[in-house]
């Protein structure tokens, strides 16, 4: 810890200037670790009060999943729901997939076109180089092919 004291703002003669600096020394010293000790005990009781409340909230979150979850039902705008319902709503409704069953027929047709593009070159591919195995094919058009 180092302490600055400017000598300049006081004039006192002999004694009463070894008293007053004592003094003022004494003084900022009590300052300062007071202050050190009230930053501690904020730092403390805030941790404290954190878990304490973090604690009460995960009960109380946990008991009011348990009672929907046992339940079956919440509740949305003032009327009661079931939570099937409720997520069959959010789904077609908010993600934009209002026909679940077309996206997945429309994301399988676009795989099943992907490989079928992917089969065709390898196919295609294949039938180059037995071209080339047999001589019916230049070196240089079956470089040109397989790139």
């Amino acid at each position: 810890m180092k302490f600055v004291v400017e000598v300049e703002d006081f004039y006192l003669d002999g004694e009463e200037l070894s008293s007053s600096l004592v003094e003022t020394v004494r003084n900022q010293v009590v300052s300062d670790i007071k202050q050190n000790i009230e930053k501690k005990v904020d730092e403390a009781v805030r941790i404290a009060v954190q878990a304490k409340v973090e604690q009460e909230l995960t009960l109380q979150i946990n008991l009011r999943v348990s009672e929907l979850i046992a339940s079956g039902k919440i509740i949305k705008d003032k009327i009661e729901v079931s939570i099937v319902d409720y997520i069959k709503q959010q789904f077609d409704r908010n993600s934009g997939w209002n026909s679940p069953y077309e996206q997945i027929a429309k994301i399988a047709k676009a795989y099943g076109d992907e490989m079928k593009k992917r089969y065709d070159y390898i196919y295609a591919n294949q039938i180059v180089q037995q071209m080339h195995v047999v001589g019916i094919i230049k070196e240089e058009i079956y470089k040109n092919l397989i790139k």
